[in-house]
């Protein structure tokens, strides 16, 4: 916990930069989207993971906004967005501006899915809204997905960003001696009505449920109420910590397993993930890493979790495509054998890997950008405007890849 928070437990919990345990629940999450996109047996409801990923971003993005409690709000939402742009738009361009390319040298006129439109709508941060216009659905048996499918829970996730900052901010300075227990009714708020809402509409219009902002709300206002909890009492030992922790997983694993593409979702049954994310996120202390023996073993999965935003980037293109080529060349078969499918996972992990090292943290880390915020709205525009350029391009002269 920093000392700017330590002062106080209503100002949140486990506020520290870096936690083993997040990126351990991030390599959980990407892992079962992975398997879920993989159709690796047993893991029909391996989409789970991507609530998982919105409970931890409240909490995360929440820490963040408290870390610094001195600074103006101006400052504190500049600080913010600038961090933003520098963490998800190099990487989600590069991986939008590569699937245009790849697609158009392996299909070319052939490919009759309206992929540079979803790519303009993937970069401006509103895919989920285009699928509830166009009533699409990667769930649908024999109709193949859009090769960025995948970037409607970013869109999601960039559209809490928005507002939630501002209104956070806000809370703060209008109550300023009672701010916690304004923004923890707030939240309250927004999670109730949320969540009735998804429960509501999960049943009469899926695809609405399924990508729509406001019902998944309340699974990151759910992370960012955990911020304004007090921490568990020290008289609950480590192994009771590491119980709870494990609890928490198994609810996770499970959700994975017995959840299916059928399952009614998100609706009651997202309160499963979602608690069990909540429950880790609590009841961990980072014990683990006073271990040296047990850091030996989780170094690994903790990479994947550093490497979580760029392996669920690159995944799905690597898994889908070669799907999509073997369907207009009419193989016999289109069911990619699990070597094949254990071959593209790897694919997608050395190109996680790669943008992780030489896109992202050299972006991430850049002194230029830190001293001068205003090169993050150049970043921003230079993402942006090339992906759309390229879409256009390939519009114009890629035939039938329109």
């Amino acid at each position: 916990m920093n000392s700017s928070n330590s002062s106080s437990a209503s100002e949140g919990l486990h506020t520290s930069k870096y936690r083993i345990d997040i990126q351990l629940l991030r390599a959980l999450a990407v892992v079962l989207v992975v398997f879920y996109h993989a159709s690796v047996p047993h893991f029909g409801g391996g989409y789970i993971g991507v609530d998982v990923f919105f409970v931890i971003s409240g909490f995360v993005i929440t820490n963040v906004l408290q870390r610094n409690p001195t600074e103006n709000s101006f400052q504190q939402l500049a600080n913010f967005y600038t961090r933003r742009i520098r963490r998800l738009l190099p990487a989600a361009s590069l991986v939008l501006i590569t699937t245009v390319v790849v697609t158009y040298f392996f299909l070319g006129p052939n490919f009759g899915i309206p992929l540079l439109s979803d790519v303009r709508f993937a970069s401006l941060f509103s895919l989920n809204f285009h699928f509830i216009a166009s009533g699409s659905t990667y769930f649908n048996p024999g109709v193949p997905p859009s090769l960025v499918t995948h970037f409607w829970s970013l869109a999601v996730e960039e559209q809490f960003y928005l507002a939630f900052p501002i209104l956070f901010l806000l809370l703060r300075k209008l109550f300023n001696a009672g701010r916690s227990i304004a923004i923890v009714l707030f939240l309250l708020l927004v999670i109730v009505a949320s969540s009735w809402w998804s429960i509501h509409i999960s049943t009469s219009n899926a695809v609405a449920a399924y990508y729509s902002p406001f019902t998944r709300l309340w699974e990151l206002a759910l992370g960012a109420l955990l911020t304004q909890l007090p921490p568990i009492p020290s008289a609950f030992s480590v192994r009771v910590r590491q119980a709870l922790s494990a609890v928490g997983v198994a609810g996770i694993l499970l959700s994975a397993l017995l959840l299916t593409s059928a399952s009614i979702y998100p609706g009651f049954l997202a309160w499963i993930p979602c608690a069990a994310t909540a429950l880790v996120l609590i009841a961990s202390n980072d014990s683990l890493t006073t271990s040296q023996r047990a850091m030996k073993y989780l170094r690994p999965i903790v990479y994947v979790g550093d490497v979580s935003y760029s392996f669920y980037l690159w995944h799905f293109v690597w898994l889908m495509l070669p799907l999509q080529y073997a369907m207009t060349i009419n193989l016999s078969t289109t069911v990619m054998s699990p070597g094949v499918r254990l071959a593209q996972v790897a694919g997608a992990f050395l190109c996680a890997a790669l943008s992780n090292r030489f896109v992202e943290m050299p972006i991430r880390k850049s002194e230029r950008i830190t001293k001068r915020q205003s090169l993050a709205l150049l970043l921003f525009a230079a993402c942006v405007g090339t992906t759309l350029a390229i879409t256009y391009l390939y519009g114009a002269f890629g035939g039938g890849l329109n």
